[in-house]
């Protein structure tokens, strides 16, 4: 079908009506057009746009309605072209279709708007007001079809700040007029990457327009985990707290039916979360932070990474013993990593940690994994992992290994993508690759090139690095499973009662 559309596009006998209605043509006969072929059909709208304006916008309309409009797709250039020429018949357009509210229609049409609004972004903050009134699905599917065409371009081109900072605003007007507090979502936590802050307010919009949360009921939920109660109303009730924000991962467990039959999944993941909480909330040391968790469970910002923290630390303590795994303790030097262990024989500094979400899956649900210790593409030259590593031990861990000499240990929990169990692979014993021997008649060798700890001095403030996933069956223990690499040469005994804590494997470079 490319080399038909091809020959359409260079014949030369044919208007661009008659071009038009070809293309129309195939659409209803074969249902499809090649991927390959949408160049041409670029082509052929620009070369026709200022003709058959009309009809090139509904021709790329159906063309999205058998083909999938990728945020990379050639038919881009011959969508922006078609905005270009005529803005106003394309809102138009738009309206027309999106009064009926109909799914389907709302369906196709959103995919390219990216396209027709590329470069016109004032254009459509103007337009997304009324489109958001007018059929808040068609609203909220062509901004985040909108915000991935962003993700994509950016990775080749500029980061595109300026344009949006005029979507952004526009979002933000919308959110204030429906009370959703456009702050709430990254609370200045994110405020290097304005695509991530869209991101997450289309989110909290979006969320906002489709639920009515029942407090009373989020409150009698709680009522059946006891320690996570007893944590979240440490000194005062939390539910003014959830309601404050604009949605909450807890507000969105406990608002559900807490019956296994309806919400398994739900129920076992909150009892899992008061499993963990048991060991610090109602049976922990007198001097636990219990203010400190509450605080940065109940808001959003620091929620995961306190979640990793309470998990990680549940395990210790039921490895360890309770006195022997302290919270935040202050160490010498006046820091306060998370954890602190002792033995009879060592004493270890922890911090536990979780990535923040890469802004990839945040928009488009997809990771960059990235672990090549050598990337130059992607600054500071490290992986993601690496990059999460090297902070910890900067802030934290070196300066507490230069005072103390005490062994350190840093507890990484897993991102959902769960590509760090590979990183953390590269990362500690080196990548894997072929070597091709200088005999022909021998098979290529699989080998691990250089380990990522040699390109900086991990090993010198690091002596024991674990990751660690949350299991989707959260029905029965084990709940956790992990990998525990020896940097060091640390004793055996202690290794193993990490590997046991974690239900890990071990890792030793």
């Amino acid at each position: 079908m490319a080399l038909e559309l091809l020959k359409l596009q260079k014949d030369n006998t044919l208007s661009c009506s008659q071009k038009l209605d070809k293309i129309q043509n195939m659409i209803r006969t074969k249902g499809h057009l090649s991927p390959a072929g949408l160049q041409f059909i670029s082509d052929i709208f620009e070369g026709c746009v200022n003709q058959e304006h009309q009809k090139c916008l509904e021709t790329a309309y159906q063309i999205s309605k058998e083909a999938n409009i990728l945020a990379t797709s050639e038919l881009g250039r011959g969508l922006k072209t078609i905005g270009s020429q005529d803005i106003n018949a394309v809102n138009q357009f738009i309206q027309q279709k999106i009064q009926v509210q109909d799914l389907r229609i709302a369906h196709y049409l959103a995919p390219i708007i990216p396209h027709l609004y590329r470069g016109q972004e004032n254009e459509l903050a103007q337009q997304m007001p009324d489109w958001y009134q007018a059929y808040s699905y068609f609203f909220f599917q062509a901004l985040e079809y909108t915000q991935i065409c962003f993700l994509e371009d950016r990775r080749s081109k500029s980061d595109f700040d300026s344009e949006l900072q005029i979507i952004q605003t526009a979002l933000k007007n919308i959110a204030n007029n429906e009370d959703v507090d456009p702050t709430d979502t990254y609370q200045g936590r994110h405020s290097h990457d304005r695509l991530l802050k869209i991101s997450l307010l289309l989110d909290d919009l979006e969320w906002n327009s489709k639920n009515n949360v029942d407090y009373n009921r989020v409150d009698r939920s709680l009522s059946q985990y006891p320690n996570l109660e007893y944590l979240l109303t440490h000194n005062k009730p939390c539910i003014p707290t959830l309601q404050a924000h604009n949605q909450h991962p807890l507000t969105n467990l406990l608002r559900q039916e807490q019956n296994t039959s309806k919400n398994p999944k739900t129920v076992q993941k909150l009892a899992y979360y008061d499993h963990c909480v048991e060991l610090i909330a109602t049976n922990g040391q007198n001097n636990d932070p219990l203010g400190t968790l509450r605080k940065k469970l109940l808001g959003r910002p620091e929620y995961n990474s306190t979640i990793a923290e309470i998990e990680a630390i549940n395990v210790l303590r039921r490895e360890f013993g309770i006195p022997h795994v302290d919270i935040e303790k202050t160490a010498p030097n006046n820091k306060e990593p998370d954890t602190h262990i002792t033995t009879s024989s060592e004493t270890i500094w922890g911090e536990i940690t979780i990535p923040r979400p890469q802004t990839s899956y945040q928009v488009a649900q997809y990771y960059s994994m990235r672990t090549n210790p050598q990337d130059t593409d992607y600054w500071p030259k490290k992986s993601h992992l690496q990059k999460q590593i090297l902070n910890k031990i900067e802030s934290q861990l070196q300066p507490i290994k230069e005072d103390t000499g005490d062994l350190t240990m840093l507890v990484i929990k897993n991102e959902e993508s769960k590509v760090d169990n590979e990183a953390l692979k590269n990362l500690v014993l080196g990548r894997l690759g072929f070597a091709v021997p200088q005999d022909s008649d021998s098979e290529p060798l699989v080998v691990r090139g250089e380990a990522g700890l040699e390109y900086d001095d991990i090993k010198d403030y690091l002596d024991i690095l674990v990751l660690f996933d949350t299991n989707n069956d959260l029905s029965n223990p084990p709940y956790i499973e992990g990998q525990v690499a020896n940097l060091t040469d640390v004793k055996q005994a202690l290794i193993d009662r990490l590997v046991t804590a974690f239900d890990a494997d071990e890792i030793t470079p």
